[in-house]
C-alpha cells in the first residue's frame, strides 16, 4: 500500500511538473532581454497622436500613397508584435460532427494551425440565400456548379468556452452568437477556438492563467507573441474558408467582440484577403490606456510592449495607425464610451476624422465607420444592427 501511494505521488509530481508555469513577464524579460521593439517613427515620443497620413519610419521617405503608408505602418507593428510563423502547409481538414437546422447546416471541423497543431471550429453553411448574396460558378467552369456564399470568420471574446459562445453552443449570450445569426442572413461562418481558449485551453491552473500556453510558444520562438500567433491562426481560418466549394474566396469578412475585436483588427491589417470587418469594444489607444499592462503583464499578448512600461508615449505606433493600415477595405468599429475593460479610448472624434482622411485619399471615405455609444463593454443592439447592415452592404 505504501509503495502504491509513493508511486501515485511520484506520478502526480511528474504530471504537475510537466505543466507550463503561468505567464510571468519579469521572468520573460530576464530570459529574453533581446526581445524589444527597436523601430522609431514620427509617432515615437509624442503624447498626442501623430496624424496617420504623416506617419513615417525613421530613416525612410514619407509614404506617398496608401500602399506605402500601409507598408511602413505594418513594419512598425511587426517590430512590436514579433515575427509571424504562419503555416502555409496542408490543412488536413476533416469533419467531426454534422447537425441540420432549418436554415443552415452546422459542422464541427478540424484543421491544422501550426504544423501538428489541430484547431477545432464550428462551421455554419446556409441552406438558402437571396440571389444578391449568391454567386454561381461559371457554366464554362469544369467543376460542378455550386452556390458561392460570402463568408465570415467569427472570433470570440475572453471566455473559456471559446468557439462555443460565438456558435451559440454554450455559455449563451445571444448578442455574441455571430455564427448562427450571420448564417441565417446568408453567410458561411466559421467560429474557431483562439489559442488558450475552448479546446485549446491549458488544463491546470485557474482561468486567468490560460496564457500559460505562451510558455510553450516562447520556448520554440521567443519573439513570437500571442497576438502574432492569433493573426497567424486567423489567416489559417481564411485559408480553410477559401478551400470550401460553398465560399466565394473574394468575399470573406471577420467579426469579433473584445478579445475577438482586436483580433479582427490585427488580422485585417495583415491579411488583405479579409475584405470587410467588424470590431466591437476591442481597442484603447496606448497613449490613453490607464492599464497598458493588460498587453504584457496580465497576458502574453504583446511582451515587447513592456519595454515602454511607464512611458507609453514612446511607442512607435498606435491604434489609429492600425485602422489606417486596413484602408481602403470596409471597417466598422463600435466603441463604448464607458467601457470598463478598455477605458479611456482616447479622442474618438479625432481618430474618426484622421482615419477618414486616409480612406478619402483612396476615395473610399464611406468604408470606415467609428460608432461610439454611452454604455459599457458590450455589443449593443444598435451596434449589432449597424454591423449586420455593414456586412450586407460590403460583402454582397
Amino acid at each position: 500500500m505504501r509503495l502504491l501511494l509513493f508511486l501515485t505521488c511520484l506520478i502526480s509530481v511528474r504530471v504537475f511538473a510537466a505543466e507550463p508555469a503561468p505567464w510571468n513577464y519579469d521572468e520573460y524579460r530576464k530570459a529574453h532581454p533581446e526581445q524589444v521593439c527597436t523601430i522609431h517613427t514620427s509617432q515615437t515620443g509624442k503624447t498626442n497622436y501623430e496624424p496617420a497620413l504623416n506617419f513615417r519610419a525613421e530613416g525612410k521617405e514619407a509614404p506617398k500613397n496608401n500602399a506605402a503608408l500601409r507598408a511602413q505602418i505594418l513594419e512598425a507593428w511587426r517590430d512590436l508584435l514579433g515575427p509571424s510563423s504562419r503555416n502555409t502547409g496542408p490543412l488536413n481538414a476533416r469533419v467531426l460532427e454534422v447537425k441540420e437546422f432549418p436554415k443552415f447546416t452546422r459542422k464541427k471541423i478540424e484543421y491544422i494551425g501550426d504544423p501538428g497543431e489541430p484547431i477545432h471550429a464550428w462551421l455554419f453553411i446556409p441552406k438558402t440565400a437571396s440571389p444578391s448574396f449568391v454567386r454561381v460558378a461559371s457554366p464554362k467552369d469544369t467543376r460542378t456548379a455550386t452556390q458561392k456564399f460570402p463568408a465570415i470568420v467569427c472570433l470570440h471574446q475572453t471566455v473559456r468556452s471559446g468557439k462555443d459562445q460565438t456558435a451559440g453552443v454554450d455559455e449563451l449570450k445571444p448578442e455574441l452568437e455571430y455564427g448562427p445569426i450571420l448564417a441565417e442572413r446568408g453567410f458561411v461562418t466559421l467560429c474557431p477556438d483562439a489559442i488558450c481558449f475552448g479546446e485549446r485551453y491549458q488544463v491546470g491552473g485557474s482561468f486567468y492563467c490560460h496564457y500559460g500556453d505562451a510558455v510553450r510558444i516562447y520556448q520554440g520562438n521567443a519573439g513570437r507573441s500571442i497576438l502574432s500567433k492569433m493573426i497567424d491562426d486567423t489567416m489559417r481560418a481564411v485559408d480553410y474558408l477559401q478551400s470550401l466549394p460553398e465560399v466565394d474566396a473574394n468575399r470573406i469578412g471577420c467579426i469579433g467582440h473584445s478579445h475577438g475585436g482586436y483580433g479582427t483588427l490585427f488580422a485585417m491589417a495583415f491579411d488583405p484577403r479579409i475584405k470587410a470587418g467588424v470590431c466591437s469594444c476591442g481597442f484603447t489607444t496606448f497613449r490613453w490606456d490607464p492599464t497598458p499592462a493588460r498587453w504584457f503583464r496580465n497576458t502574453a499578448l504583446i511582451p515587447r510592449l513592456g519595454g515602454f512600461e511607464g512611458h507609453m508615449q514612446d511607442t512607435p505606433i498606435d491604434f489609429h495607425h492600425l485602422f489606417a493600415a486596413i484602408s481602403p477595405r470596409p471597417l466598422f468599429v463600435s466603441a463604448a464610451l464607458n467601457d470598463s475593460i478598455f477605458p479611456h479610448l482616447g479622442d474618438t472624434d479625432w481618430i474618426r476624422d484622421d482615419v477618414k482622411k486616409v480612406y478619402s485619399r483612396a476615395n473610399q471615405e464611406e468604408n470606415f465607420e467609428l460608432f461610439t455609444f454611452e454604455g459599457g463593454h458590450g455589443f449593443v443592439p444598435d451596434a449589432r444592427d449597424r454591423a449586420w447592415a455593414f456586412f450586407d452592404k460590403h460583402l454582397k
